[in-house]
């Protein structure tokens, strides 16, 4: 199903991130089927990584890397193959972020998975942020840890980024999905703009497919990830 064309007037423009892909071909799929621009972030090294970005990519949606990072309680909390860890040295970052980039063509940005130790560690994510300069990335702040560096040092770096505005799940109940996309409209008509991130949940689909077309009704166009970054910018994405 094609996405909804944006009505006129347009009041607000947001993004709804769905963190966590990787492993459910099915669920992508029924992703994919939301007449909703959603931004599809994808976890590397699992087992349907690669072919998900690409069905993600051929669905004409923005596809970004979900990049596992080292969280507080690490290592009883493990954030996945191809995290980046504070022990690590810097080239070894540099190379581990190298190596989640290429396991798909499709990316244009990337975002953080956990990583509220890692974040809050500016000198690492300086070796993030560069590696995403050069090759013309952008970057969203999942923004869990209130310390974290990678909105501010993105905007240093001159690398495209914003910061996550609503979590639709972390309670996933169909009630719960349903009141933070209430709070999430709310933000988009007050700022302008937004950005919610949510989990390939049953009670996120369901809620996202019921809402679909609340959006348009109230004059919010979802649009990729990335072009509401370089709209907050006032910059053009190079890629």
């Amino acid at each position: 199903m094609e996405p909804l064309p944006d009505i006129s007037p347009v009041l607000a423009r947001a993004a709804i991130v769905i963190d966590d892909f990787g492993q459910d071909v099915e669920m992508a799929k029924r992703f994919l089927k939301i007449p909703l621009q959603i931004t599809f972030s994808v976890l590397p090294f699992l087992s349907h990584s690669t072919e998900i970005a690409g069905i993600a990519h051929a669905g004409r949606r923005q596809v970004i890397l979900h990049l596992p990072m080292e969280p507080q309680g690490y290592p009883s909390i493990n954030p996945g193959p191809g995290a980046l860890l504070i022990s690590m040295p810097n080239e070894r970052i540099r190379k581990a972020v190298r190596t989640a980039l290429n396991t798909s063509p499709h990316y244009a940005g990337m975002n953080n998975h956990m990583g509220s130790r890692f974040t809050e560690h500016a000198s690492f994510m300086r070796e993030v942020l560069s590696e995403l300069r050069q090759r013309r990335l952008y970057y969203l702040d999942s923004c869990t840890s209130p310390q974290s560096t990678g909105y501010s040092l993105a905007r240093e770096l001159h690398v495209l980024t914003a910061r996550r505005d609503i979590f639709l799940d972390h309670n996933p109940s169909e009630a719960s999905v349903r009141m933070q996309v209430n709070q999430f409209i709310q933000k988009a008509r007050a700022n302008g703009s937004a950005i919610a991130i949510g989990h390939p949940h049953e009670a996120t689909l369901r809620v996202l497919e019921l809402e679909a077309p609340r959006f348009r009704q109230e004059g919010i166009a979802i649009v990729p990830a990335g072009d509401l970054m370089a709209g907050r910018s006032g910059e053009t994405k190079g890629r």
